[in-house]
């Protein structure tokens, strides 16, 4: 919720009339996880939107300010070529560790709009993972802001669930689900 409303209070104060990505695994996923959350939240705030369920597109207007969103899956390798050729001013990737690397790169490269953005989350993997190892080891170097959170940072979880489930995982699932560690099994 608060990446997603993050992103699109970001891009409607910068950019007017211009385009942008919300991916997840799936385009389903994108508004299952995402816009179900965020959308109610915008309209609270006196944002309307218009989707075009079939085009995976939206529009969202606030103030005299419109700009499209487009949704798109990272399933596979050849989810790359749905997202190449669109110039967007930003990217939001949920759930980037689910994604391949090839479709998360060529989203990164159709941010070519001056003052452009890349939004990443995710929950941790191994330390193998390219994404880890390629934005998560190189945030300095790459300009990045990194937040990292853990299960007691959830505000939505109330206390006995958070007990529930720490004592529900162990191992490296524990360290990656409660922790929030890049951790691999031994």
């Amino acid at each position: 919720l608060c990446l997603g409303l993050s992103f699109v209070l970001w891009s409607m104060t910068r950019f007017q009339r211009q385009q942008f990505a919300l991916c997840g695994k799936t385009t389903e996923s994108v508004r299952r996880n995402l816009l179900s959350s965020v959308l109610p939240v915008l309209e609270g705030l006196g944002f309307t939107w218009e989707e075009k369920l079939s085009r995976n597109w939206m529009k969202i207007r606030c103030g005299g300010v419109e700009n499209t969103y487009f949704l798109f899956g990272g399933k596979d390798e050849g989810s790359a070529a749905l997202i190449q050729g669109v110039t967007l001013a930003g990217v939001l990737l949920d759930e980037v560790a689910l994604m391949p690397r090839s479709f998360v790169e060529q989203a990164c490269a159709r941010c070519s709009v001056a003052g452009s953005r890349l939004w990443f989350n995710c929950n941790p993997a191994g330390p193998g993972h390219w994404f880890y190892r390629t934005w998560i080891l190189e945030a300095e170097k790459r300009n990045c802001l990194r937040l990292h959170f853990t299960m007691e940072d959830n505000p939505s979880l109330t206390p006995e669930i958070r007990q529930r489930y720490q004592k529900l995982y162990t191992g490296v699932f524990y360290r990656r689900f409660i922790l929030g560690q890049w951790a691999q099994a031994e």
